[in-house]
């Protein structure tokens, strides 16, 4: 009994970090204006918050998964979830934008080792036959706190108090994991196989990664390659990475590990995967919180409650899904086409709101693409890592991290680029309708402006009121109509996804065959 109460505390406590690590991914999601406005911030000032947090993840990601084998996975966890508790209550005594950025970037740094060192502990650690419910548990905290509980806990301290105090919780909460963490976890000894990458390798991919990262956040906001400087920064990354992948190679340390965990089929298409997925769930992410704030015009609380709607449904979707493969029962593959038909019904069913829909119209669809991303994610998990070697588990956990995240941030920037082109266009459509001379504009605006006298507007006022209403109703119409073209399109995303994915699979199987033959 106390073995297992000892097991199930160590598991809580890497839940709990990972979580926190969530909560500091969607700053911005939902509280942008709040944030810029406490740091006196222009938008494009408040995205390097984002940027840099998500830049030093990646970084992080790519470079830092061998201090695990060195180090061990329970000691990484450790000093990680230590150095994430501080940085996260650090944020909330910021003084200014420049403190705020060089502490995001250390959040994103302690992020990625946190998630790294404890999804590895979780598969040394524990039996090979439970994995599949003790992944479901974590990807709790990965999948479902970032994407749909983050923006309503956000919501939620920004309206009640302020946005810095989510923070304050947060570090205390990681904190207290820490200390618990340090008492039940478990022995994991360093590996004996560390890979450290080249000094010229890693100061190659910094820039590289910001670059990328800020082309993919900021792109939409310069109409991407029309703008010059989008441009140069797009052609500095992609040498900068070529170059960084060629020190890579060329190292001292040079990449067993690709080698070694390319006669596993399994791990490349789960690596593939693993960015349509990201790019799905974090794409639906960003538009569910923007359509509530654009159409409906919620405030933050509202807006995360939004999001927050669909989390119980993924919940539910990933226990479900671990409960199925640890019965042995269900191939480790058969919950991915469903969880993908479930999310294309939920997105499906979005694209038919408009300026009138409320959460309550919203929720079957919500749930729906929620149930089904848990589905899809237990079942991905398992399969690029379940059968991965002790050696190599520390960098493919890195790796699949990295594809998921790298995902995400095209699924963001396609939603962000595709209503930067959508709404306008809408607006220019329906524009000439509302021209006036046209005697049902003007009966509606006569019919508006009567109602603003004698709700206790001046005659005089009544007019400009209602024409600057008649203007929000054209807004919300246009956005209306941009969303639903873009739940629509990421519903459709997997038809193109599926194909590719397919050949894919074909692919390596083939090629493994041909290997295995010599």
């Amino acid at each position: 009994m106390a073995k297992i109460l000892r097991a199930t505390s160590c598991l809580l406590c890497i839940v709990v970090l990972m979580a926190v690590d969530g909560v500091n991914g969607t700053l911005l999601s939902v509280n942008r204006g709040q944030v810029m406005g406490g740091y006196a911030a222009t938008p494009d000032e408040a995205a390097w918050l984002n940027i840099a947090y998500v830049a030093a993840k990646l970084v992080a990601f790519l470079s830092m998964s061998w201090l695990v084998d060195r180090h061990g996975a329970a000691k990484i966890t450790l000093r990680g979830g230590i150095l994430l508790a501080l940085f996260t209550g650090a944020l909330a005594l910021a003084p200014d934008l420049g403190t705020a950025i060089a502490v995001r970037i250390a959040q994103g740094a302690c992020g990625a080792l946190v998630l790294v060192a404890g999804q590895t502990l979780v598969f040394r650690a524990y039996p090979a036959g439970r994995q599949p419910l003790l992944q479901s548990m974590l990807a709790l905290a990965i999948v479902v706190v970032p994407v749909m509980v983050g923006p309503a806990l956000h919501g939620w301290a920004t309206d009640a108090f302020d946005w810095r105090t989510l923070f304050v919780v947060s570090s205390a909460l990681a904190g207290a994991a820490c200390l618990t963490f340090h008492f039940v976890r478990p022995v994991d000894p360093p590996g004996t196989r560390v890979l450290a990458p080249s000094s010229a390798g890693l100061l190659l991919l910094i820039p590289a990664v910001v670059g990328c990262v800020y082309a993919l956040q900021q792109g939409a906001r310069f109409d991407w390659f029309d703008d010059g400087h989008i441009r140069m920064v797009v052609v500095a990354s992609v040498i900068a990475l070529i170059a960084a992948l060629f020190a890579w190679s060329r190292g001292a340390a040079k990449r067993a590990f690709l080698r070694d965990a390319s006669v596993s089929p399994d791990f490349l298409f789960g690596l593939c995967a693993s960015f349509f997925a990201g790019f799905a769930l974090f794409g639906s992410g960003a538009a569910i919180p923007l359509f509530g704030n654009v159409v409906l015009a919620l405030a933050p609380e509202h807006i995360g409650e939004l999001a927050l709607s669909s989390a119980f449904a993924a919940a539910a979707g990933l226990v479900l899904a671990g409960i199925a493969l640890q019965s042995r029962r269900v191939p480790v593959a058969a919950p991915i086409p469903v969880g993908i038909a479930l999310f294309m019904a939920g997105m499906w069913l979005l694209s038919l709101s408009s300026a009138q829909t409320g959460a309550p119209q919203m929720t079957l669809a919500t749930w729906l693409r929620g149930f089904g991303m848990g589905l899809l994610f237990v079942s991905l998990t398992m399969m690029t890592l379940g059968g991965l070697a002790r050696g190599l588990m520390a960098e493919g956990v890195a790796l699949f991290n990295v594809g998921r995240q790298a995902g995400g941030l095209a699924g963001m920037a396609f939603v962000s680029t595709l209503l930067e082109w959508r709404l306008p266009a809408h607006a220019t459509v329906l524009a000439p309708y509302l021209q006036a001379g046209n005697a049902e504009v003007d009966a509606a605006q006569t019919g508006l402006s009567n109602l603003l006298v004698d709700n206790g507007y001046a005659t005089s006022d009544a007019a400009t009121a209602s024409a600057a209403l008649m203007a929000r109703m054209l807004q919300q119409q246009s956005g209306a109509r941009a969303f639903d073209e873009i739940f629509l399109s990421i519903s459709m995303f997997f038809l193109v996804a599926i194909p590719l994915l397919v050949g894919t699979k074909l692919f390596l199987a083939r090629r493994n065959a041909r290997a295995l033959s010599h």
